[in-house]
Parts: C-alpha cells; sequence; structure tokens
C-alpha cells in the first residue's frame, strides 16, 4: 500500500521522522489519529537533534525546545517491519529549516527547474556484514569474492531477504552484488527524482542495518571498517534532463558531452575539495583515501574511469549519468547530494570549462596538476566554511553549521586511542 497524506488514517502506525544535521533519522511512532493531526496541524520536534552527536552527546550549551515541523507528504511510503504501518519525512520550519540538508535539496531542485533542467539520481552502496564476534569485526561470508557467483547462489536466502525488505519499504533496487572481501556486498537503487532518490538512499541504509541485526548480524557502512577490509563507497550517479520535454541533455551523442553537460562537469571538479566534507563526513572517511583503495583523492573527472571523482558515462545520450566516486558509504545521501546537485548547477550556471579528461588507463590519483583532497576533516571542514560557492548554494547558517559539527566530531575522535595505536607505541615511547 502506498501512503499520502490523504491516506494516512488507513495506516495502523505510522513512522514519523526527519533528518538531523549530520544525517541521521530520527523519529518517533505515531497512531492514526496522531498522524493524522501531524499532518494537517503540523508537528514537533526538539531541537537539540541538530546539535546532536553520533555517541547521543548535544555539541552546544544551552536549553532546548520543541519546534514546528513540516510533514512532507510526498515522502510517505510503506514501513517494511510492520503490518499496515508507513513511513514519512519532516522537516523543520525556519530558522531551523536553514540548517537541512534535505531542505537544500529541496531549494536545489528549484534552482535547477530555473535553468531548465531536472535531476535525476541512483546510488550504489558498499557495506559489510559482520558476525558476532570478538571486537566486533568478525566479517561474514568469510569465502566471498568481488562479484562472486558462488556468494549469490549460496547466499540467495539472505539476498532475497535483504531485497524483499527494501522493495517492501518502496524502495527501487536496481542490483545487489558481492563486492570486495569477505562480507562485502553492494546494493544499488534505481534511478528516481532528487529528492525521493535521497530519501530512498537513506532508508536503504536504515532497512540493510536494521535487516541484519534482526538476523543477528550486523551491517556497517564505515568508510574504513579495518586494515583488512576494503575501503566502502557511497556514490550518487546524476543524470539530467529538459525541464520542457523530460530528454536528457548531458551527452549529444556516445563519448562527447554536451555544453550544459560539460559545464556540470567542470562545476563538481571545482567544487569537490572545496564542499567534501558533505562527501567526508567523519575522520574514519579519511582512511578511505589511502593506498590500497579504489577511492579518488584528487579532484579530477574522465570517461568511464573508475579513479577520477567523477566518472563520466556516456556510451549513449539517453542513459548518459555522472557518478561522484568521492564519497564513502558513510556519507549521508542528503548531503552530498546537495553537494553533486549543487556543484553541477553552478558550473551551469557560470558556464564553466572543465579541465581535460583524465584518460584511462592513467590513474587521475597520480594526475600532475590535479587539485587533491583535504587530508582530514579538519581541512576540509575549513575549506567548507571558506567556501563563497558553497554559501551561495546551501546558505551561510547551513555551511556554518555543518563546518562546526564537523570540527566537533574530529575533536571527539581525536581523543581515541586504538588498540593498534597502544600496541605501535605503549612499551617502546
Amino acid at each position: 500500500m502506498t501512503h499520502r497524506g490523504d491516506d494516512l488514517a488507513q495506516a495502523r502506525t505510522v513512522h514519523l521522522g526527519l533528518v538531523d544535521a549530520s544525517g541521521t533519522l530520527r523519529e518517533k511512532r505515531l497512531g492514526p489519529s496522531a498522524a493524522t493531526h501531524a499532518i494537517r496541524a503540523g508537528w514537533s520536534f526538539i531541537d537539540a537533534v541538530d546539535w546532536w552527536g553520533p555517541d547521543d552527546t548535544v555539541w552546544r550549551s544551552g536549553g532546548s525546545r520543541s519546534v514546528q515541523a513540516l510533514v512532507d507528504v510526498n515522502s510517505g511510503r510503506p514501513y517494511p517491519f510492520g503490518d499496515d504501518a508507513a513511513f514519512f519525512l519532516a522537516d523543520f520550519i525556519a530558522p531551523l529549516r536553514d540548517l537541512s540538508a534535505r531542505a537544500r535539496v529541496q531549494d536545489l531542485v528549484e534552482r535547477a527547474a530555473a535553468s531548465g533542467v531536472e535531476a535525476k539520481v541512483g546510488w550504489e552502496f558498499e557495506f559489510v556484514v559482520l558476525d558476532p564476534g570478538t571486537g566486533g569485526s568478525t566479517p561474514s561470508l568469510e569465502n566471498n569474492r568481488c562479484w562472486s557467483s558462488l556468494t549469490m547462489a549460496t547466499e540467495d536466502e539472505m539476498v532475497a531477504g535483504l531485497v524483499d525488505t527494501l522493495a517492501d519499504g518502496a524502495i527501487p533496487i536496481d542490483h545487489v552484488c558481492a563486492e570486495l572481501g569477505p562480507g562485502c556486498l553492494e546494493v544499488a537503487i534505481a534511478p528516481e527524482d532528487a529528492l525521493r532518490s535521497a530519501d530512498s538512499a537513506a532508508l536503504a541504509k536504515l532497512y540493510t542495518k536494521a535487516y541484519f541485526a534482526r538476523r543477528g548480524q550486523q551491517a556497517t557502512f564505515m568508510a574504513q571498517v579495518g586494515p583488512q577490509f576494503p575501503g566502502l563507497g557511497g556514490h550518487p550517479s546524476l543524470s539530467l534532463h529538459s525541464c520542457v520535454d523530460r530528454e536528457p541533455v548531458l551527452c549529444e551523442k556516445a563519448g562527447v558531452l554536451t555544453k550544459l553537460g560539460a559545464s556540470a562537469v567542470a562545476g563538481v571538479v571545482a567544487l569537490v575539495p572545496e564542499l567534501l566534507a558533505l562527501a567526508a563526513p567523519y575522520p574514519n572517511s579519511y582512511r578511505r583515501f589511502g593506498p590500497g583503495n579504489w577511492a579518488p583523492t584528487t579532484a579530477t573527472w574522465g570517461f568511464d574511469n573508475y579513479s577520477c571523482a567523477v566518472r563520466a558515462v556516456a556510451d549513449d545520450p539517453q542513459t548518459a549519468r555522472l557518478e561522484l566516486r568521492a564519497p564513502g558509504a558513510d556519507v549521508s545521501p542528503h548531503h552530498v547530494l546537495a553537494l553533486f546537485l549543487g556543484a553541477a548547477l553552478w558550473g551551469i550556471e557560470e558556464r564553466l570549462e572543465p579541465p581535460p579528461p583524465v584518460v584511462s588507463p592513467s590513474d587521475a590519483r597520480t594526475h600532475r596538476g590535479a587539485v587533491p583532497f583535504p587530508r582530514d576533516l579538519v581541512e576540509a571542514a575549513d575549506h567548507l566554511a571558506d567556501s563563497a560557492a558553497a554559501r551561495d548554494l546551501f546558505g551561510a547558517r547551513f555551511v556554518d553549521h555543518f563546518a562546526a559539527a564537523r570540527r566537533v566530531e574530529a575533536v571527539a575522535c581525536h581523543r581515541f586511542v586504538s588498540a593498534e595505536e597502544r600496541a605501535r607505541y605503549l612499551a617502546q615511547v
């Protein structure tokens, strides 16, 4: 059953959530009467969630209060873990709306329409399934190999259960496959309108974790789980279409971008170093950029070159798309889509020209003259705070708030001492 605002009363339970300022979904479970009231008269939620950390601490001082939020009736979809249940998303009203990445995507969709284009977005997320064990890092699927047909055969029941769960949540699955190393799988989400796609991606991550938790396992989207694991990517793919006739506008013929497509690429390549905190939001994110992983480390682009930050797939004008390969699987879909769509629009509006593509098999990570990514989260937060383009695209309040949140996260993680660090230094220094 598809749920919208006018049939809320038909759902026995409604899960009503919002995306906090770091990208985590927060929710309350409402009965039909409370849900109907929320959608008709407005909802409220504590404003502290916009200063909430992954460890459930609040990084601002002072008191908190309930703030009105508006339910997006178009966000409704079935909830896969209950009979006759629905899930909706809401956003705070102004001024807290200014801090919302989901609201930024909404605003950028309108900005895209003013430029005559609309966006479709698909996603690929890698994740690792862990079994119960000491240290919490015992991988499942011990004999898994990348794109393994054997894994798909032996684990068909488990994979089918995941696909059914996501489908029951109205998340359109393109494919699931085995990825690199023990326990590693990939789920790909078919293209949808930009805002709906980010909602689907956020819920896909949530439901994947919930599905495996209900099986007594853990699915993690950490960018780098440990040295024995591969870096995990979370890549959006963007296609642009004319608002007039819905025809694709990125590519004029095979291997040739349109002027608009080239400007979109140029905008992303130019702004990725400034906006990287939106695509790499944790200190752990930057471990994925180390040696041995496939992650790009420079602001580059190329046709079907997996080592580039932007991989242009332009074999056919009807299916042309741009894949942003910088984000890890730990990314918040709404935040990184704001980066991707916003940077592409900025390039289109400024009519930028891209640098020459890095032609495979050349490795973009060692490409001479390419602008490197920030080395850590603090540097990335500083770049974001100093970016005039970010302030134009997202607003000053959003930029300042998100940059501050990333600095707080970096300081918190800097205090951690790992077992590997103790083994290296405990007896020797």
